[in-house]
């Protein structure tokens, strides 16, 4: 047979929680490392943003660039600030698009290269088989950010400028 161990003896617990003190002081020092990093993280958001709509910007220019080519119609960009909008259409109406920006990131001007605040919509025609339009679109945050979206004239595609 085998031998029991002995019986362990059960000791108070003294010391090993925390009190109530130290929780609301580490929860302070949480409180001001979040209150510290918040405008950053806003910021980072902010761009962010910015970035994705210059590049769903330039996407959308030069798809309507490729479908000028690939159709060998004539497709009419308009630009909305306005309406924070652009939209592309083309000469026999069979295809057309339209891009809407998110909120936080409006159209800040749109025209020739130097895309002009306050300009009212703007029409672009890209003809198949010739240089694309000099265009410039500047997008720009609640916060001041802004890029500019433009054509090159000798290339045809957009380019994202930052500032």
């Amino acid at each position: 047979m085998r031998a029991k161990p002995p019986a362990r003896r059960l000791e108070p617990l003294t010391g090993g929680g925390i009190t109530l003190l130290e929780l609301l002081v580490t929860m302070a020092i949480i409180s001001m490392i979040v209150a510290i990093a918040f405008p950053s993280f806003l910021s980072g958001l902010d761009g962010i943003r910015l970035q994705s709509a210059a590049r769903r910007m330039a996407a959308f220019l030069n798809v309507a660039r490729g479908e000028a080519d690939r159709e060998q119609l004539p497709v009419e960009i308009r630009i909305d600030p306005g309406q924070n909008q652009v939209s592309a259409l083309s000469a026999d109406g069979s295809w057309e698009r339209e891009l809407r920006l998110e909120d936080g990131v409006r159209m800040a001007g749109a025209g020739g290269p130097e895309g002009a605040p306050g300009t009212p919509v703007q029409r672009f025609v890209v003809l198949p088989g010739v240089p694309a339009p000099r265009m410039q679109v500047r997008l720009e945050t609640e916060r001041g950010r802004s890029l500019a979206v433009s054509v090159d004239p000798l290339t045809g595609t957009p380019v994202i400028e930052g500032k």
